[in-house]
């Protein structure tokens, strides 16, 4: 499924081996799919396997090509779904469509790359908890939280809607999210 690079993989590189890897292409593929957005709708389920592997493709081309960049003690893959946003952000202004519909930024979207591996019950765990948590936030961090997250709102929507300054959304949205780890016991880098 994946990519025509034109230099051969490295099999050492963590890029090579998370591009080879037939897992995490089926994550950066679900990722793909999820951010066709409204698109997906007028798409079948074959066109919107092709547009969704095309993207990948893409993606997976300029992540080999800018390996360099790639910082060995980041996720892989949630550096590889950084290039599928930009690259399905291209393809929303190409075709026109509102591009705005997009995810902001890629820490939301490891939860687009569903992990087929994973069993259903984890994931409606996961969903419970993270409810039980949002309504120990105050009410309209807890808001600002779910219209971003939930509603795929940019901040300056939300500033609009609750009648705040983008900024400050931004700020509450950070700081809602270190609150949020924090409960879970977790800190800095995703280290408990």
């Amino acid at each position: 499924m994946m990519r025509d690079v034109s230099q051969p993989l490295a099999s050492d590189h963590p890029v090579a081996v998370a591009l080879k890897d037939a897992a995490v292409q089926l994550r950066l593929a679900n990722a793909a799919r999820a951010l066709l957005g409204k698109r997906a709708a007028e798409l079948s389920s074959t066109q919107r396997t092709a547009e969704a592997e095309v993207i990948v493709q893409e993606a997976a081309a300029r992540a080999w090509k800018h390996k360099d960049r790639f910082d060995a003690s980041r996720d892989v893959v949630k550096w590889l779904i950084g290039y599928i946003v930009n690259v399905a952000r291209e393809f929303a202004k190409k075709r026109g469509r509102d591009a705005s519909s997009l995810p902001e930024d890629g820490p939301g979207l490891e939860a687009l790359a569903v992990d087929p591996s994973r069993p259903v019950d984890d994931a409606v765990t996961d969903t419970l908890l993270a409810r039980h948590l949002l309504d120990q936030l105050p009410p309209t961090d807890r808001q600002i939280v779910e219209m971003k997250y939930w509603d795929e709102m940019t901040c300056a929507e939300i500033g609009q809607r609750l009648d705040m300054q983008e900024n400050a959304v931004r700020i509450r949205l950070y700081r809602a999210i270190q609150k949020l780890k924090q409960m879970c016991g977790v800190t800095g880098e995703g280290q408990p």
